[in-house]
């Protein structure tokens, strides 16, 4: 891809001379867009540029339903704020440079744990970690989605019933993937249907995927980078905790749940309503099975042949509707 890659900086950059691009290589592991990492030079008059990127391109075929373009927004929305996230260059969506559409990013310092992986994801530095997660996660709950120009997100003109939105999508999304009926998914989502979680405070910059691998830490314990905004949308903010605690990526294994939230609400200058958190953790395992439904219907028609997608399928999925089975069950919504 270099020689695409020089092209494109060329037209992008037109004053820039003496463009060039090596050391790319792909990220693997990701199930949603195409990450790549390379370096790239370039001289504008007497000055030499030598910076180290990201290009985010969109997939064959991913997990994550969504626009390519709005997770360029969402960074470009938060740069300067309290939230971590690293600046974003260049914003293409015509093929015909690189095949799909993609965007180029700076790339930040530090490394993403990895919770799946045996041991310490985080090098002994799990309790600062855990702090920081919470933190920016309060403080993203607290910036106005309007006075940073982020309406045209899902739900952005919405004002209450987000829940109910939330619902539909996902609801539409296991029925256009599942092969088969589930039943304990349907049962669960009837179940949230009959009894809806009360009103968030306001209506909050959601993430969508708020959780331990989706951040960059460094070797003093702060975050450097929050990642992967492609579920981003406006909603209520309980959704982010509720995911972030799921059992299959939990924060709470270096920081306990109640600290976590009393340094949640001290940035977001909010009350973390227990009674929603609850509706909204049974939502999560519907969601993530949604995700591991889609994964799977992907991979058997060969849309997909990461490996990555048919490992989610197949581990995720097994994880998610066994819990899902488990919430209900605390919920005497078994019967």
């Amino acid at each position: 891809m270099d020689a695409r890659i020089v092209a494109y900086l060329a037209h992008r950059m037109p004053d820039a001379s003496d463009i060039a691009v090596d050391e790319v290589h792909q990220i693997h592991g990701g199930s949603s867009q195409e990450t790549f990492r390379l370096r790239a030079r370039w001289s504008v008059g007497a000055v030499t540029v030598d910076r180290k990127l990201i290009l985010r391109r969109a997939p064959n075929a991913g997990l994550v339903v969504g626009e390519h373009d709005l997770e360029y927004e969402v960074y470009r929305a938060l740069a300067g704020s309290d939230v971590p996230v690293p600046a974003v260059h260049f914003l293409e969506l015509d093929p015909v440079w690189l095949d799909r559409p993609f965007f180029i990013m700076d790339l930040c310092d530090g490394k993403p744990g990895h919770p799946y992986a045996p041991g310490d994801p985080y090098d002994g530095l799990g309790d600062l970690v855990a702090r920081a997660f919470w933190h920016h996660l309060g403080i993203l709950a607290s910036i106005d989605h309007r006075a940073v120009g982020l309406q045209r997100l899902r739900n952005g003109e919405a004002e209450t019933g987000f829940w109910s939105i939330e619902l539909d999508r996902w609801e539409h999304i296991i029925a256009a993937a599942e092969t088969l009926v589930q039943p304990a998914l349907s049962g669960a989502i009837r179940w949230l249907r009959r009894n809806p979680p009360p009103a968030p405070t306001k209506p909050a910059i959601v993430h969508g995927d708020y959780r331990s691998g989706n951040f960059l830490f460094t070797e003093d314990g702060r975050i450097s980078g929050i990642l992967d905004w492609e579920m981003c949308h406006i909603g209520d903010p309980m959704e982010d905790i509720a995911w972030a605690i799921d059992p299959f990526w939990p924060m709470t294994r270096h920081l306990p749940l109640s600290d976590g939230l009393a340094i949640w609400e001290t940035a977001s200058g909010m009350r973390a309503d227990r009674d929603a958190l609850e509706w909204w953790r049974l939502f999560s395992a519907v969601k993530a099975s949604a995700i591991w439904t889609t994964a799977e219907a992907s991979f058997a028609s060969g849309e997909s042949k990461e490996m990555v997608i048919a490992m989610s399928a197949l581990r995720a999925g097994h994880f998610h509707r066994k819990h899902l089975l488990t919430l209900m069950r605390e919920r005497g919504a078994m019967a």
